[in-house]
């Protein structure tokens, strides 16, 4: 079995409530029976973009297990490959793989500097292509990006989803090695579908978006900063892809129940 813990939407910001946040869903996973394997953090690693924040989250998030970081619309190219991937360059996309026990993960970054709603690359679409090429034939593929290629019913993340999801769609359609596609963007936990495939989308760490139903009626403040943070293991298998949605009590976990 490989194990992979998901995160997303952490938004360190120079204060202490995402930290502790954050902190909070590291402790827990260090705490585990059996580890992950790998964590992942799908995109808004920071508010602002900062490289302060950057160094506050390379602090807050450090494992003595591979913790893979991809950009999201709060995100800024250049300080996240300073503080994160120091000694790289430039400002096109941070695209990255990684590969543990059977496993591929592809790490695709779907933002536009400056700008909200997301976008592949043709030199990201390209790095996908080429990966797929070099991946063993029986390895399970997870593609991994922040912004969802498809609308999920959120009148805040809709108007700023990913704008040319065609090609991917192809992509995913036509590589059975493809189990599924991982995003975050949403602050909501949810799965849909996307060519045939599951679409699995983090809940945030740092807050909680309705969709629709609850952020439709005038006036109504859609960012609920209410409850815990939560995350999501995704479980790899013979007998294919398990993923569960695991809420963390900011107060820690009990072992038995209590009356």
């Amino acid at each position: 079995m490989v194990l992979l813990a998901q995160l997303s939407d952490t938004h360190f910001n120079m204060g202490a409530r995402n930290v502790e946040r954050a902190e909070r869903v590291m402790a827990f996973l260090a705490e585990l029976p059996q580890r992950p394997d790998a964590i992942i953090v799908t995109g808004d690693i920071a508010d602002e973009g900062d490289i302060e924040e950057y160094q506050q989250a390379r602090a807050a998030l450090a494992a003595d297990l591979p913790v893979l970081i991809l950009p999201g619309n709060h995100d800024d190219r250049v300080n996240m490959r300073s503080v994160f991937f120091p000694g790289t360059e430039g400002s096109g996309p941070i695209n990255q793989y990684y590969r543990v026990n059977g496993v591929t993960l592809a790490l695709l970054d779907s933002s536009i500097p400056g700008k909200p709603e997301g976008l592949l690359e043709d030199e990201t679409y390209d790095f996908l292509t080429d990966l797929l090429v070099s991946t063993p034939d029986d390895d399970v593929v997870l593609v991994a990006m922040h912004h969802p290629p498809v609308a999920v019913q959120s009148t805040v993340v809709d108007p700023i989803r990913l704008i040319n999801p065609e090609r991917l769609a192809e992509i995913v359609a036509g590589d059975d090695r493809i189990a599924a596609v991982l995003t975050g963007h949403v602050h909501a936990g949810l799965m849909t579908q996307f060519a045939g495939k599951p679409l699995i989308v983090a809940p945030g760490v740092s807050s909680t978006i309705g969709c629709e139903w609850e952020t439709a009626a005038p006036g109504h403040v859609p960012i609920d900063f209410a409850p815990d943070p939560s995350m999501i293991f995704h479980s790899i298998t013979d007998n294919g892809l398990l993923s569960m949605f695991r809420p963390i009590a900011m107060g820690g976990w009990l072992s038995e129940p209590t009356e």
